[in-house]
């Protein structure tokens, strides 16, 4: 079953019964996890417990780095969602040091490295720059970093840069307002996709 479980066929005892169908051990699983980890392991499980289904991911994710006593949080947003992320700053900001980046920070453009443009008339269509997004952060030693709407790929370069755990505040879904998981709920989306 391990590398399947989206096809689970034994209705995810793992999670219902504590019983894994993988081989691997508890001792094994443990194992994965140093100090660090385990403490982040730990806030991640009281903020769940103490606040399911009572805070938004906002709330969530202050909650999080206030129980992991963080005083310094970065956030990496698109510039599609400006507004927004001033409002997420705004937020955190009455309790954290907060430092933001916008995804098309140092204005390079696109033509530099010959990336393909969203609008090819544009006389002026700058590339995202997530390392950069992440290096600031680093720079200013933020101990929680928080993606905010960055592009696919853009995402994973981001957070492979960050010096920090991740979060992630918002998904982009350009089609669907941002809520990825829409497609599955939507008959419209789950017939065209072949899903049904």
């Amino acid at each position: 079953m391990l590398g399947d479980c989206a096809n689970c066929n034994c209705n995810h005892m793992c999670a219902r019964l504590g019983k894994s169908c993988t081989g691997v051990q508890t001792e094994e699983v443990l194992a994965l996890y140093n100090e660090e980890e385990r403490r982040i392991m730990d806030a991640a499980a009281y903020v769940e417990a103490t606040y399911y289904m009572k805070y938004t991911r906002l709330q969530e994710t202050a909650a999080f780095a206030r129980k992991m006593g963080y005083t310094k949080i970065g956030i990496g947003f698109c510039i599609g969602i400006a507004e927004e992320a001033r409002l997420f700053a705004a937020y955190l900001s009455k309790e954290f040091e907060v430092y933001s980046v916008c995804c098309k920070n140092c204005g390079v453009e696109k033509d530099v490295l010959g990336l393909k443009k969203v609008n090819p008339d544009a006389p002026v269509e700058c590339m995202c720059n997530p390392k950069g997004q992440a290096d600031f952060l680093n720079k200013q030693n933020c101990q929680l970093f928080v993606s905010a709407g960055l592009c696919v790929g853009h995402d994973a370069l981001f957070a492979r840069t960050c010096k920090g755990p991740v979060t992630t505040l918002v998904v982009k879904d350009r089609v669907l307002a941002h809520n990825p998981m829409s497609v599955v709920y939507s008959g419209y989306w789950k017939k065209k996709l072949g899903l049904e």
